[in-house]
């Protein structure tokens, strides 16, 4: 499935010049490619694909969450120049994943407000907003607090990045 969405997006340079990176198994793109090809009824019955940090956003609200972008860099699926999602990545992924997965938002965007279940069940008030979730690199990138030139952080775990 890598190679394919390398192959169909000019190689694997050419999407990691698009994309920040070239296509991995652990990306999200050729994860859902896999899913396409191999369990297409699943696939097709799919409504919404969210990664882990939206899909918790989404409970806060009761609704939908988009995929923030700083998380959604991860999946070979989005500009990293625009902050968008690329229509010729979305394409050689699979049909219709523009639909299922949504649009991106920024990390700081307002996701919505906090759904009637906590406000009830927690007191909380009705105009409590959720901001959007994230990734464990981008978090993590975050807490250190980079801010002067040169500074330089190297995460050691499975996505191997610098």
């Amino acid at each position: 499935q890598c190679r394919e969405v390398e192959a169909a997006l000019g190689g694997a340079l050419a999407l990691a010049r698009m994309t920040g990176c070239r296509a991995h198994e652990r990306c999200t793109g050729p994860q859902i490619r896999k899913m396409f090809q191999m369990r297409r009824g699943i696939y097709d019955g799919t409504e919404r694909i969210s990664l882990v940090s939206s899909f918790m956003a989404s409970l806060l609200i009761g609704g939908y969450a988009c995929i923030d972008q700083t998380d959604g860099a991860g999946m070979n699926l989005m500009d990293i120049e625009t902050r968008q999602l690329r229509q010729d990545a979305l394409e050689a992924t699979a049909p219709d994943l523009d639909v299922k997965i949504g649009k991106l938002a920024p990390a700081h965007a307002i996701a919505g407000t906090l759904a009637p279940y906590f406000v009830q069940r927690f007191q909380f008030t009705s105009n409590c907003l959720v901001v959007q979730w994230s990734g464990d690199n981008p978090n993590s990138l975050a807490g250190l607090t980079l801010s002067n030139p040169g500074d330089l952080a190297i995460s050691l775990g499975t996505s191997d990045t610098v």
